[in-house]
């Protein structure tokens, strides 16, 4: 998470692979997005910015496995005032927004995942969508959403927040673990992460505290 001027932006990512050249790899990521979320305008020049970062950090790996490195991610910017907000989508599962008891999957245009080494910054493109108090928003990686019970079936998160739709921030991701635990009988075979984000009320013209900014919660399990 950032802060730049009168907005915050976050950023979350899936690194593919394990080890410590994954771990690496989130290292770099998380440095560049400190960087460069404060020397661009838009998410789609911040991804581009981060493409670019992560093209020259893989350039340490032998050529044949650099192709097998790259990192899905969104950009999520939220300004203080307004009741919208902004997304940029580089491969990555979609949010999840829970707003007035309904529960919905945020539209966005997906752009191909970061390190890929192929692509310009006009293929990546920031998405708008109404973010208004109260509201939270839910990003994950897939490790959430691919954990499968004893029979097969993936956790179904859509389905889930729907129970849960007044919950805080910290008491949903609270929820999902224990229930993800629950539906994996304890044995989640591959990372996962969750951010939840609640907007609050934006405060007076002229006026900038820290109610007016977005609340995060966020857990790996």
């Amino acid at each position: 998470m950032a802060r730049t001027g009168d907005r915050t932006r976050v950023l979350i990512g899936d690194v593919r692979g394990k080890g410590l050249s994954a771990v690496g790899e989130a290292a770099a990521l998380m440095a560049a997005f400190q960087e460069v979320a404060h020397q661009h305008a838009t998410l789609p020049a911040v991804a581009s910015a981060l493409d670019r970062s992560m093209c020259r950090y893989l350039t340490q790996f032998p050529d044949d496995e650099a192709l097998e490195h790259f990192i899905t991610a969104l950009l999520l910017e939220v300004p203080d005032h307004g009741s919208v907000a902004r997304l940029t989508h580089c491969g990555h599962p979609p949010p999840l927004l829970i707003s007035r008891g309904q529960v919905t999957s945020v539209p966005s245009f997906p752009a191909p995942p970061l390190g890929m080494c192929t692509f310009e910054q006009d293929v990546r493109t920031s998405h708008t969508f109404s973010f208004e108090a109260g509201d939270v928003l839910l990003l994950y990686t897939d490790g959430l959403v691919e954990a499968r019970d004893s029979r097969g079936a993936f956790y179904p998160l859509e389905e889930r927040l729907a129970q849960w739709t007044k919950c805080s921030p910290e008491t949903l991701i609270e929820r999902i673990q224990r229930d993800l635990h629950a539906h994996t009988n304890g044995a989640l075979h591959d990372d996962a992460a969750i951010l939840a984000v609640r907007r609050t009320a934006t405060p007076h013209a002229g006026r900038l505290g820290s109610e007016g900014r977005p609340m995060a919660d966020q857990k790996l399990c």
